[in-house]
């Protein structure tokens, strides 16, 4: 790191979905800081809901500003960053299918994913909170079923080549909680997380998440979250 300001702040917070942007920037080598955050609070940081009005991770602040929502940050940096490689590129004959897969990610994944955590952003009641999960959960059965057809025959979802598209699925397949059952059900995303998890910019995330997670359960002014 070096000694003049870095160049990016990711607000953050443990075992969410800023866990992506996080694997993003390690793997790019980029000059950050992680500004850990807590969700929820009645009083947030301002500089916080400056750069992310509705209080959620990630976001990112650079050169350009601030810039909030997961996928786009990753197509932020990607694009700000094309020595990593990690975009499908304007005229390649992938490039509706990689845009068509950070969508599905963002808009058919996610809002069911959040679901299996956080029920209570629709609904009080213990038993409507109970059925609204297991609704979501048989909606992720198909998700999850078209995403591992889609990682065959892998490793990523372009084949050979690694993109941000597997950051942003692979760090929130992580979670046992969206799996009806288990995620060895899904053969092809086993493996594909499998082999995401052993990569040096993931495995520094995942620990440094994991760390700060049983820090914050340990202490009631620590930072705290839940996973999505």
């Amino acid at each position: 790191m070096s000694s003049t300001s870095p160049r990016y702040t990711l607000y953050c917070a443990p075992n969410t979905y800023a866990m992506g942007v996080h694997a993003i920037l390690e793997e790019i080598g980029a000059d950050y800081r992680i500004e850990w955050v807590e969700l929820f609070s009645d009083v947030p940081d301002p500089a916080f809901i400056a750069a992310s009005p509705h209080g959620r991770v990630p976001a990112l602040v650079g050169p350009d500003g601030a810039v909030f929502e997961s996928g786009a940050i990753a197509l932020y940096l990607a694009e700000k960053h094309p020595q990593a490689n990690l975009l499908i590129e304007v005229g390649d004959s992938r490039r509706g299918h990689f845009l068509q897969w950070m969508h599905y990610l963002a808009s058919t994944l996610q809002p069911d994913v959040t679901l299996q955590f956080h029920p209570e952003f629709y609904f009080e009641e213990e038993a409507t909170k109970a059925a609204l999960k297991q609704a979501s959960l048989n909606r992720l059965q198909k998700v999850l079923q078209v995403i591992d057809e889609a990682l065959e025959p892998g490793p990523w979802f372009f084949g050979d080549r690694l993109t941000v598209v597997d950051f942003c699925f692979a760090m929130q397949a992580v979670w046992p909680q969206i799996y009806p059952v288990s995620i060895r059900d899904y053969p092809h995303i086993s493996n594909m997380v499998d082999r995401f998890i052993a990569r040096p910019s993931a495995r520094k995330v995942l620990i440094v998440h994991e760390e700060t997670w049983a820090g914050a359960q340990g202490s009631c002014d620590g930072v705290n979250s839940d996973p999505a």
